[in-house]
């Protein structure tokens, strides 16, 4: 079971469907290849056979709740791993940004940069809920998670983010916050963000390339919000040839 769960996390695989019910066509992945795998191991098929569907109250280490409890005790012995990796080393660098989650909360993506060995590597650890985009925020949050996981702020050198004002300001952004506590924790804009706002900019200086893709928007969305003309448009354009080119 602690495999299943292990193959399906790593994948980013969905663990439950409409139901927890074994022999159900709609309980998903994690209770579908225990099914599976039972075919072909008599123990657990004894198994789902006497604890399958006994409902809650019984212990059966088939539940969502147990796969949760599994998920968080893999997580932890991955975050403890990367941290003592992290002390190793002794030098590292950090990238954060911020992102909405599906339930609308504002997370802190925390990912850290080091030395394993001889090679360079980069690990995501936590994400952090956080209520403001304020650099003293960030760089308060920043700090605490630092000093929580007992990672030296005196060993920090190197700083990445995006281009925002909030991130990237000389005087009073995060990266300016940060540098004041260590002088050698080096700013470096993102490199995709960066190249991301090249082109931005770049497209913006030609009015007949705004207008252009301003023109091909307006054309994507009259044609998308009704079936009828999208099956027009499909059908005028005809069908694609293998060399990728739209045959007229």
């Amino acid at each position: 079971m602690v495999s299943v769960i292990r193959f399906l996390t790593s994948r980013g695989l969905a663990f439950h469907g409409e139901n927890q019910i074994i022999g159900s066509s709609k309980n998903e992945n994690f209770l579908g290849i225990l099914e599976l795998l039972s075919e072909f191991d008599p123990f657990l098929e004894e198994h789902l056979k006497v604890y399958g569907n006994t409902g809650k109250g019984n212990p059966s280490y088939l539940s969502a709740n147990i796969c949760e409890e599994f998920i968080e005790i893999m997580g932890q012995r991955v975050f403890c791993a990367i941290l003592e990796e992290i002390k190793k080393s002794k030098y590292y660098s950090i990238s954060v940004d911020s992102n909405p989650d599906i339930s609308h909360i504002d997370q802190l993506i925390f990912t850290v940069q080091y030395i394993r060995g001889s090679e360079p590597v980069e690990r995501f650890l936590k994400f952090i809920p956080i209520f403001s985009h304020g650099a003293k925020n960030l760089a308060d949050t920043v700090v605490e998670f630092l000093q929580e996981n007992n990672i030296l702020l005196s060993n920090y050198r190197g700083q990445s983010y995006d281009n925002a004002s909030n991130m990237s300001a000389r005087y009073t952004g995060l990266q300016a916050r940060i540098r004041e506590l260590n002088e050698f924790a080096i700013y470096i804009p993102g490199a995709g963000h960066s190249l991301n706002l090249v082109g931005v900019k770049a497209a913006e200086c030609g009015p007949q390339i705004v207008s252009f893709f301003d023109f091909v928007q307006r054309l994507y969305s009259f044609f998308s919000t009704s079936t009828h003309r999208w099956n027009v448009l499909t059908s005028s354009l005809g069908k694609k040839s293998y060399c990728g080119q739209v045959s007229l």
